[in-house]
């Protein structure tokens, strides 16, 4: 006799369906596990600055238009990526980025008075040479503003971002360790959600077994969540697969 009764088949697969769900998320992009957690406060592509330079004496800045270049350097000889205009794209905002400052049209925000929300020891507010950034990409929504600042680097520096944010008329500097600003997520009351990152466990010097995603509110203190990231692929943190807490 066939005892499989329509009870057991949905028990069955009421079994089944739990245990997908509690299966890891593998994921292949830092990006897109972030924006997965919803509330992101940058959605949508962002947009590559380009990086005009004087040619004698050199000076190098990265900017959405022309006019934020010539407005630093009066210097009649420029070296101009691509077809750099003018004036920026539709709806992109006339942003420059000289290593010391973020510049919104002509309003400054230095980096040395940004609120530095990284862990020890990337607390600095140091300035950096624009000629050792290898790409910056901007986000905006409303008046905030977000830059993605990769620097020229090898071995693990693909690791590493330096995320600058301009949120409610202050700059923040946020964790590097995977860092980007499609990790950013809204908060109440005009605030933000970032990730502090820090690695779980090693196998051997220089390969951890995972990352540890502390969501924290921007006072720096507060965390609301926590996720475990767990890397398969011995080697390689770019493959990986998701446990929230």
């Amino acid at each position: 006799m066939n005892r499989f009764t329509p009870v057991c088949a949905a028990l069955l697969g009421a079994l089944l369906s739990a245990t997908a769900l509690a299966a890891p998320v593998r994921f292949t992009d830092y990006a897109t596990f972030y924006r997965s957690l919803g509330g992101s406060l940058f959605p949508g592509p962002g947009t590559a600055l380009a990086k005009p330079c004087t040619e004698s004496p050199r000076h190098c800045v990265w900017v959405t238009s022309m006019r934020q270049a010539v407005r630093r350097f009066d210097q009649p000889l420029w070296t101009t990526p691509g077809d750099l205009e003018m004036t920026p794209p539709p709806g992109v905002p006339d942003v420059a980025f000289d290593g010391e400052a973020l510049v919104v049209g002509t309003q400054r925000w230095p980096l040395r008075d940004a609120v530095n929300l990284a862990p020890p020891p990337w607390q600095g507010n140091a300035p950096v040479d624009p000629e050792n950034l290898a790409e910056i990409t901007l986000w905006h929504r409303g008046t905030s503003m977000c830059l993605d600042i990769r620097h020229v680097s090898s071995g693990y520096g693909d690791r590493y971002t330096t995320v600058v944010l301009l949120h409610e008329k202050r700059l923040y500097v946020l964790p590097p360790l995977f860092g980007t600003c499609a990790a950013i997520r809204s908060a109440p009351h005009a605030g933000f959600r970032y990730p502090s990152n820090s690695y779980l466990g090693v196998w051997q010097e220089n390969q951890p077994e995972g990352l540890q995603v502390d969501y924290l509110t921007s006072d720096g203190d507060t965390r609301i969540e926590r996720y475990r990231l767990y890397f398969p692929e011995q080697g390689n943190p770019f493959v990986f697969e998701v446990v929230r807490e």
